[in-house]
């Protein structure tokens, strides 16, 4: 039979209790008997010792041992009784119940005067002994001694023990018994209702439980059945709302699964320890990789310096967007976008950092139809400029003989005739005016293709932002001093330095100046410059008419200003803030506006703080200046040869030059070019580059590899910034200066010139340039200036001729100094 738990701990416990009672009762009864029975035993020892010390006194005294001994001997059934002896005053035996004889240590006992004595002693043969001395006449007739068996008391007393032991026996079993009834009763309905709850939690809710008593328990087991019932419903509605729901889940999965797995972008999930966490086909086949083999392993182990860079850009989890252009297998281009992933913050947890997303996306063909519209846009800024030449050369000729040769012969008094004069000279002046606003335009368009190519050259300095603010607010003075209003600088003191192109710098804050004044009409226009941080963070506020929020996502963009471009007159050519945004994030900086409608605008840029060393430029071969060719002694006038495929320039440079008293031949392309030279001996040559069938540079090859023509000074004139390095003895830039082109063809041909206008060379004083044809046509004029002034020199408002020698001007932006006004460019060969 098997036994519950409860009746199990119930008979325990009763064990125990009944345990701890039994030895209790034995313990108490044992000691109670004990005493009782010993005082039992003393007073049996005393009786008999005062019933023969009474009855023995005349015996005693006629020594009649045979009667005493008779007396002594009938005590000895008295139970408990274990010997008895009688002695006399003088301590000799009369009787005894010994047997053979006394023992030792009951010889010659001491004896108290008058009173009857007790003591324990351990007597031979009998034990442990409780021996009662009881004197006769006082003493005087001798003493009774009557020993009671001690160990006869202990032996009743475990008598009683033992069978108070088996009463308990009984007892405790047959409470045992009784206590098996009474938890049987109670521990087979619990034993019931626990099966019964565990086929509930085994999810068994068809099975039932017979409990139908009216007590707690018939009332749990009630209650139970209600709740299995209830749970039944519940639990069926769970699983039919879980079927669902995992239905859904697998639905949304293998959707998700599908579109990842057929993203034609590349997806690469990232924990926060840089762990590859997900991957799709795409980004596999990118980067030429196994899916299986780089999960769950380290992001460096398998990308690119450029992909680990950029996740280290995220992992620390702020909520930015990176972008990041990087290599692919097959030569290919790819453009990554990373984020952080975050978890949002619940009531049970807090927000927090899951890791990285980093999309790839193949742009190879978007960047060689972007890198085809750049070249596109280049080349046809390039070919605009010599139109360009044209339109403002023949405006500028016509307007001075109109003025020199028709307005003087046309002297009249008549106001209609006077009005078309007047309105004929401004008509000329417009279209001057707008054929130079052009001309910005397509040197603005050059410079964002050229950002955008990569083919600008960059002269990275250590450079001093404090100096570049002060400069560009002096470049820009003439703009706010004529609507009077005021540049205030506020500017942190020893400001560090950085590493990047002083040039381009003060390019982007002469711009931001020059938007600020263009759109304020009163109140003052505010630089400040600080460290934030690793960076350098300059801002230009102004209490203009502000920009509104849909205006600010797109004025960083090409071509795009704020405002309605369609109802109202656009203010410049919409690339001025997106070559800000190249400059600042080429030097890995950042720009961006703070603006409010009717409350001004803000525009603010940041600049590392780095400390590297100047990057030399690279060596690059220029063509040694020729020897001059002298100007003929007859009286011939001398021969110019202008070699341009444009027939217009053609036709402009030769009526400037046949101004001049110059007679002129003209060539269409490099190949009838050399010919000509060959033939006719032209005392100079004026050689465009980008020229048919033979380029203006291989014509000059041509020409320098002939010795008869080796001589023959060159004057490179293209629209290309390279013609310095084209092997002519000067370069100029399109459009040209009617004025400069004849100053450099009266120089480099050393005739007789005296300039009205400054001339500037750069390098140092110590160091002067070896051509003395500029001491003909700069007779004690010439001014030295160092390379690394230029910029502040022409930003202090110098117009003149700068002459700069070959090996410098590499490291210059030559189209950024032909765009100055009233400053013409001279590019001056090695000697």
């Amino acid at each position: 039979m098997k036994m519950s738990k409860i009746f199990q701990k119930t008979l325990l416990v009763n064990f125990i209790l009944f345990g701890v009672i039994s030895i209790s009762m034995s313990i108490m009864s044992a000691l109670t008997l004990y005493d009782h029975m010993s005082d039992e035993y003393i007073s049996k020892g005393k009786a008999i010792a005062s019933s023969i010390a009474s009855s023995s006194v005349e015996i005693i005294l006629n020594r009649d041992a045979s009667t005493i001994q008779s007396m002594i001997d009938q005590f000895l059934d008295i139970d408990g009784a274990a010997y008895v002896y009688v002695e006399d005053d003088k301590g000799e035996i009369i009787s005894h119940t010994f047997v053979p004889k006394i023992p030792d240590n009951l010889m010659n006992p001491e004896h108290p005067d008058d009173r009857i004595s007790m003591k324990d002693i351990d007597v031979p043969g009998f034990g442990e002994i409780i021996d009662i001395t009881k004197p006769i006449l006082a003493g005087m007739a001798g003493y009774v001694h009557v020993g009671m068996d001690k160990e006869m008391i202990t032996k009743y007393v475990w008598m009683a023990i033992a069978k108070l032991q088996i009463l308990m026996f009984f007892i405790f079993w047959g409470s045992v018994f009784i206590l098996y009834l009474l938890v049987n009763r109670i521990s087979r309905p619990l034993d019931l209702l626990t099966e019964y709850a565990r086929k509930l939690s085994a999810h068994d809710f068809t099975a039932t439980v017979d409990i139908k008593s009216k007590d707690e328990i018939g009332i749990l087991a009630n209650t139970m059945r209600s709740m299995a019932s209830e749970l039944t419903a519940l639990i069926a509605g769970l699983e039919r709302a879980v079927t669902n729901a995992t239905m859904e889940l697998q639905d949304t999965l293998t959707y998700m699964e599908v579109i990842i797995d057929n993203l034609a972008d590349g997806l690469l999930v990232v924990d926060v320890y840089g762990k590859i966490s997900l991957t799709n086909p795409a980004l596999a086949e990118m980067f030429g990789l196994d899916q299986e083999e780089i999960k769950e392993q380290k992001i460096e182990k398998f990308f690119s310096e450029e992909m680990t860079d950029l996740f280290g850009r995220v992992k620390d989890c702020d909520s930015g967007i990176y972008t990041s252009e990087i290599n692919l297998t097959g030569n290919r281009t790819g453009k990554a976008v990373a984020t952080a992933i975050h978890k949002k913050e619940t009531r049970e947890e807090s927000a927090m950092c899951l890791g990285a997303v980093i999309m790839v996306r193949d742009i190879t063909y978007e960047k060689e139809v972007d890198n085809l519209k750049t070249d596109f846009i280049s080349t046809v800024s390039h070919e605009l400029r010599t139109p360009m030449t044209s339109i403002l050369g023949f405006a500028k000729i016509i307007k001075k003989k109109l003025e020199k040769n028709v307005f003087p012969l046309c002297e009249t008094k008549d106001r209609k005739s006077e009005r078309a004069i007047i309105q004929v000279q401004d008509n000329i002046d417009i279209i001057v005016s707008e054929g130079q606003r052009l001309t910005e335009l397509i040197n603005d368009v050059l410079d964002i293709a050229k950002m955008e190519s990569g083919k600008i050259e960059w002269k990275k300095v250590q450079v001093d932002l404090t100096e570049v603010i002060n400069s560009s607010t002096q470049t820009t003075r003439p703009l706010w001093a004529t609507k009077d209003l005021n540049v205030l600088l506020e500017i942190e003191e020893d400001l560090p330095q950085i590493y990047g192109d002083r040039d381009r710098l003060v390019q982007v804050m002469v711009n931001l100046l020059s938007n600020a004044v263009k759109f304020t009409a009163s109140g003052p226009i505010v630089c400040r410059a600080g460290v934030k941080g690793d960076s350098i963070l300059v801002c230009v506020e102004d209490s203009g008419t502000g920009i509104s929020p849909e205006d600010q996502k797109k004025i960083f963009a090409r071509f795009k200003q704020a405002g309605d471009t369609l109802t109202g007159k656009p203010r410049g050519t919409g690339l001025g803030l997106p070559i800000c945004k190249q400059i600042v994030e080429h030097h890995q900086g950042e720009i961006w506006v703070e603006s409010e409608l009717g409350k001004g605008s803000t525009f603010c840029f940041t600049i590392p703080v780095t400390k590297e060393k100047e990057t030399p430029a690279s060596d690059s071969k220029v063509s040694r200046m020729r020897p001059y060719a002298r100007r003929s002694n007859n009286m011939s006038h001398p021969l110019i040869l202008v070699a341009d495929d444009d027939p217009a320039l053609n036709e402009f440079l030769s009526q400037i030059l046949e101004d001049e008293g110059y007679r002129i031949l003209s060539a269409n392309d490099g190949e009838e070019a050399v010919r000509l030279a060959e033939k006719e001996m032209p005392e100079l040559i004026t050689m465009d580059l980008k020229m048919p069938r033979m380029d203006g540079a291989d014509a000059i090859k041509a020409l320098r590899s002939n010795p008869a023509t080796a001589h023959i000074p060159v004057i490179v004139i293209s629209a290309l910034a390279e013609g310095k390095s084209a092997g002519g003895d000067a370069a100029l830039i399109k459009p040209i200066d009617e004025k400069r082109l004849i100053e450099t063809i009266h120089s480099l041909m050393q005739e007789d010139l005296v300039m009205t206008d400054p001339c500037m060379v750069l390098g140092e004083e110590k160091e002067p340039v070896k051509a003395d044809n500029l001491l003909v046509i700069c007779p004690g004029k010439i001014d030295y200036c160092a390379p690394d002034e230029v910029w502040k020199r022409v930003s202090s408002g110098f117009k003149g001729t700068l002459f700069i020698p070959s090996e410098l001007s590499l490291n210059l932006d030559l189209d950024r100094l032909s765009r100055i006004p009233n400053v013409q460019v001279v590019i001056i060969p090695d000697n």
